[in-house]
């Protein structure tokens, strides 16, 4: 076994070669548009707790040296028992849910106490988590694995991102809350560290690390998750991790079944339920062909102020009550059809957005038989990054409701059967 000292600072420098020096600002670059990134949390959320429980909860286990590539997946012991000591049952099978959990613990400190191991199987994906602890709280930790189609670049995702000289896309940001648009969702205090690594023949490694034992629900117990990107990077692009085989059958997603549409159709669609006398710059879209979801934005000046606006347009599992998650506002409407709105919503969750002061209207519609559209309207010409222009968002949340349900916008399907 390699001594701690010696190998952590040789991994943490290959691990991070080609990644830019973490920072605030770095960290929430590229932010993805709000949509996505609450569907994304709620798909994790989801995730966490499906499927068979692998693994027995409170399995206390002596791991390696720090997130080491050649390190050996130890072997689960029970609480009463020194690391050491193998577990009775059966050996986790190469590849399975239950054999990455044991590579998940295998691969953290000696020094820190892990409970609540879990390992589930959802759709092809290796769910596993741990809570880990340093004598400073309790720190949910969670991975999950699976081989799906290439992601092969940074379009749409959220945080910071970096395209390594390998083709494998490097996603991540740090001590974000896990509701970053409405804090009043969140009066647990709870932050996620998160890094993400999509691989040119389609394997995916997802990592999280929140500042408390779950992902939603309870006080936070530290001020910030217990580990940094760089760690979690390192974590991350361990040789140890087993990919499942891609789905032997087709995932049956939302869009299958239904044609795509062209992103510029999507664009020009945007552009003409737009008021006139707008002078439009910086024309943007994203997704498109078999995502499934088509994204299309402009920054427009009615002579007050250039200022963002942005449109997503896909097929989802249908809506059919207001919950938790998404906008502040939420209402059913006699159709059936699920809208949702929040007015003046801070792009930032800290200091920042006293120094940027970018705020955005946005609103969402999710139709019963599946189409979904979101629109958001800022009062500065991007979401991050730059300063507002405008008092506020150059339109109202009745105006983009006007806009999102006009009856000329197409869904896009993922094209496939």
């Amino acid at each position: 076994m390699n001594n701690l000292n010696d190998s952590l600072p040789d991994l943490m420098r290959r691990a991070t070669d080609d990644l830019e020096p973490e920072s605030n600002d770095l960290v929430e670059r590229g932010i993805q548009r709000g949509v996505t990134l609450r569907r994304r949390r709620t798909a994790m959320l989801s995730l966490s707790g499906a499927g068979a429980v692998l693994a027995t909860a409170g399995i206390i286990v002596g791991g390696t040296q720090l997130f080491a590539g050649n390190a050996a997946p130890p072997v689960a012991a029970p609480p009463s028992t020194t690391p050491s000591v193998k577990a009775e049952g059966p050996v986790a099978v190469p590849g399975s849910p239950a054999a990455t959990l044991q590579t998940l613990q295998g691969l953290l400190p000696q020094n820190l106490k892990q409970s609540s191991a879990k390992a589930s199987y959802v759709d092809n994906r290796h769910h596993t988590e741990v809570v880990v602890d340093d004598g400073k709280g309790a720190s949910l930790l969670t991975v999950e694995v699976v081989t799906t189609k290439p992601n092969l670049g940074c379009e749409g995702l959220h945080g910071s991102c970096t395209v390594r000289p390998d083709g494998a896309v490097v996603a991540s940001y740090a001590n974000e809350s896990i509701f970053p648009y409405d804090a009043s969702k969140n009066p647990w205090g709870i932050k996620n560290t998160v890094v993400e690594i999509f691989y040119p023949d389609g394997r995916l490694i997802s990592v999280y690390n929140y500042n408390a034992p779950r992902q939603i629900g309870v006080a936070h117990t530290r001020a910030n998750p217990l580990f940094s990107v760089q760690q979690l990077t390192a974590l991350a692009t361990s040789d140890k991790w087993v990919f499942p085989k891609e789905q032997d059958g087709p995932i049956k997603r939302p869009g299958n079944g239904k044609p795509t549409v062209p992103l510029e159709q999507t664009q020009q669609m945007l552009k003409s339920v737009l008021p006139s006398g707008l002078q439009f710059t910086r024309p943007e879209t994203w997704g498109g062909g078999s995502n499934g979801h088509n994204g299309a934005s402009y920054v427009v000046n009615d002579g007050k102020g250039a200022a963002q606006v942005d449109v997503l347009v896909q097929y989802e599992a249908p809506v059919t009550k207001c919950t938790g998650e998404g906008p502040q506002h939420c209402k059913v409407r006699p159709d059936g059809s699920v809208t949702g709105w929040s007015k003046n919503e801070p792009t930032y969750g800290d200091e920042r957005q006293a120094i940027n002061g970018v705020l955005a209207n946005r609103v969402e519609i999710h139709y019963p038989d599946g189409r979904m559209i979101t629109m958001t309207s800022y009062n500065g010409p991007a979401e991050k990054d730059e300063q507002h222009t405008r008092a506020k968002p150059t339109f109202s949340t009745d105006q983009l409701f006007a806009m999102a349900g006009t009856p000329g916008w197409k869904f896009p399907g993922t094209g496939k059967k």
